[in-house]
């Protein structure tokens, strides 16, 4: 029991049905501490293989394929660092995920030679439990969602290859039934005519009729100019003809009309057929409708356009948050080398000073990761609604009473109107909540010194409409619909860069799309109405006796 994968802890999604489970290798030179760390990760989905040394942690990387190595620094032999820039200089493991733990390496030198070694993470010993798990997760999690993606992209090829084999198989169908035309022509699926000299129809089978809609006794005696489309002039047609007057034969892609008039694509393959005096007697050609072919030819381009974009949109959200977590880190570190640096010769200002800017810097960052981790389980399906009557006005008093102290500081001042507002709503009150902080936080960050930030909440029909208006420096436009969904593959990367890429003033914009998922889980509607220069007025609907199923 104590082995079973903690799902309700964010432990990810179940691999698909034939899938491995994910390799884990622990390293360290102590067996009570590899003990203590593979019973730690009993507790995530995946296979755990332990190594006393940094020797044997490089030999077990020959043998398997690991989605991450969590390496003891102080080994003897080999330490932590130079395993680490061992598998980075090898094909098979330069990107395999490495997070150092270090009971005796504090100092942020080493932590610069861990993360220069190719590391992805440094952790100190003790080790904080739900954070170790928290963050291993998140490796595998990825670590699956690459081999699903590698799993897809095979089948695809696969079908793209028995695709283009039927294809070809086709043709040399078409090419044996030339042969053999003048004794299977009531046999084959493929629409078969015969034509003199003069490219009169003489014969054609039961395939051409029922792919034509035309019957025998109605082409009887009349040129192919009767199948034409006008899709291809003249010059098409003399190319054709000439080919077959000087090799004999000509394949390609040709567009006819039936007999109701609709227009279709073709492969027609035609033979001349020579006289002993090599003059051409007949012509026999073999077509089949590749309308279908066609269809899955573009579904399969529209896939793989599809696919693309969204990777493009894939890469560019992922450079973004890479950018947003590096900026309060890099701030972060700085501002403490700097208090290591002038240590108590700095004045206490100065040191109060660095003190609050990494507060903030770290604050930043957790509310990045808060709303990362957030998206990812309402994406999952791992964020359950558990609505119940609340009343009203003391929630939205409450929020208003909480952001004030983060307004004041900047002069902002926070305004209520309830007048309007139901008693009681029927809701997620958790999720209420989190939705009023992030919206209220949003509009003080973007309102100037000295303004003012109105909440308004009033009874709309069936729903409760909340407003949260601010006369900040406003959203463009075309930036809106970014807010929402920052994996949207339609959104071109060079889109998200610069102000308002992501959100007023740049940033991922999770905070917004995490109200936008958690009101659609309500079955309510979220709407921005911004423009630059006129401030922002973002609007929630919630159902106001409970939450609406989905349309």
């Amino acid at each position: 029991a104590a082995a079973r994968p903690d799902r309700r802890a964010g432990g990810g999604p179940a691999p698909p049905p034939g899938q491995p489970r994910p390799k884990l290798l622990i390293v360290d030179d102590q067996p009570a501490n590899l003990i203590a760390l593979k019973h730690l990760l009993a507790k995530v989905d995946a296979e755990v293989i332990p190594a006393a040394s940094g020797n044997e942690a490089l030999k077990l990387t020959l043998n398997h394929d690991f989605a991450l190595a969590l390496l003891d620094v102080q080994m003897p032999e080999i330490d932590g660092f130079e395993v680490a820039e061992l598998l980075r200089g090898e094909e098979r493991t330069r990107d395999l995920p490495i997070i150092f733990l270090t009971a005796a390496h504090r100092d942020a030198d080493h932590r610069s030679r861990g993360y220069g070694a190719g590391a992805v993470d440094y952790i100190e010993k003790p080790i904080d439990e739900p954070v170790l798990l928290a963050k291993v997760r998140v490796f595998l999690d990825l670590y699956r969602g690459q081999a699903e993606r590698d799993r897809l992209l095979r089948l695809l090829t696969e079908a793209n290859r028995s695709l283009n084999q039927e294809i070809e198989a086709r043709r040399r169908r078409e090419a044996d039934d030339q042969r053999l035309a003048g004794t299977i022509l009531d046999a084959v699926a493929e629409a078969i005519l015969v034509c003199d000299a003069a490219v009169r129809i003489t014969a054609v089978n039961p395939a051409f009729t029922r792919i034509t809609g035309f019957t025998p006794q109605e082409v009887q005696g009349r040129t192919l100019a009767l199948l034409g489309s006008g899709r291809q002039g003249q010059d098409f047609y003399a190319a054709m003809w000439e080919d077959l007057r000087q090799q004999g034969r000509w394949q390609g892609e040709v567009w006819n009309r039936r007999k109701s008039g609709e227009i279709y694509p073709v492969w027609l393959s035609a033979v001349t057929v020579r006289g002993a005096d090599g003059a051409v007697e007949k012509v026999v050609g073999v077509f089949s409708d590749i309308t279908r072919r066609k269809q899955v030819e573009r579904d399969l381009l529209g896939a793989r356009v599809a696919a693309e974009r969204a990777n493009r949109a894939k890469s560019a959200f992922l450079a973004n948050l890479s950018h947003e977590f590096r900026a309060p880190l890099n701030a972060i570190l700085g501002l403490s080398e700097l208090l290591l640096i002038e240590g108590e010769t700095a004045a206490a200002a100065a040191r109060r000073d660095y003190a609050a800017n990494i507060h903030d810097h770290g604050r930043h960052l957790l509310e990045l990761v808060n709303d990362l981790l957030d998206l990812s389980k309402i994406e999952a399906g791992k964020w359950p609604l558990h609505p119940g009557l609340f009343p009203l006005r003391p929630l939205v008093e409450e929020c208003v009473r909480l952001m004030q102290v983060e307004a004041g500081g900047g002069g902002i001042a926070i305004a209520a109107a309830l007048e309007s507002a139901p008693a009681v709503l029927m809701a997620d009150q958790r999720a209420v909540r989190q939705c009023l902080f992030a919206l209220l936080s949003n509009a003080i960050r973007y309102s100037p010194a000295g303004g003012t930030v109105t909440l308004e909440v009033a009874a709309e029909g069936t729903m409760t409409r909340f407003q949260v208006i601010d006369r900040g420096a406003g959203i463009p436009a075309e930036a809106i619909p970014r807010l929402l969904n920052p994996f949207d593959p339609d959104d071109e990367p060079a889109a998200r860069s610069g102000p308002g890429g992501a959100g007023p003033g740049g940033g991922t914009g999770l905070g917004l799309a995490v109200v936008r998922s958690l009101v659609d889980l309500h079955g309510g509607r979220m709407r921005i109405d911004s423009g630059e220069g006129a401030g922002t007025t973002v609007t929630l609907l919630l159902p106001t006796g409970g939450v609406a199923p989905p349309a």
